[in-house]
C-alpha cells in the first residue's frame, strides 16, 4: 500500500504548476546535491529556480560541470 501512495504522490507532485515551472528552467542534469535551505520561497532567482513547496529547499540541481552553486540567492538591492 505504501508504494502506491508514494507513486500517487509523485505523480500529483510533478503535475503542479510549480514543478512544471521548475522543469522549464531545469538544465536537464539528473544529479542533485542535498542542501537544506530554510525560508526560501518558490520562484526564479539569479541562482536558479527554487522549488520550495514547504518554504525550504532540500535538493540543489548540479550544473552540467558537476558543481552545485548557491541556493536560493535573492537579487541584490540597488
Amino acid at each position: 500500500m505504501l508504494p502506491i501512495i508514494l507513486i500517487a504522490g509523485l505523480l500529483v507532485g510533478v503535475s503542479t504548476p510549480a514543478y512544471q515551472e521548475f522543469a522549464r528552467h531545469s538544465n536537464g542534469n539528473p544529479s542533485y546535491k542535498i542542501s537544506y535551505i530554510d525560508d526560501c520561497p518558490t520562484g526564479i532567482r539569479p541562482s536558479g529556480y527554487a522549488l520550495a513547496p514547504g518554504k525550504f529547499v532540500l535538493f540543489k540541481q548540479r550544473s552540467l560541470d558537476g558543481t552545485a552553486g548557491d541556493v536560493c540567492v535573492a537579487e541584490k538591492a540597488n
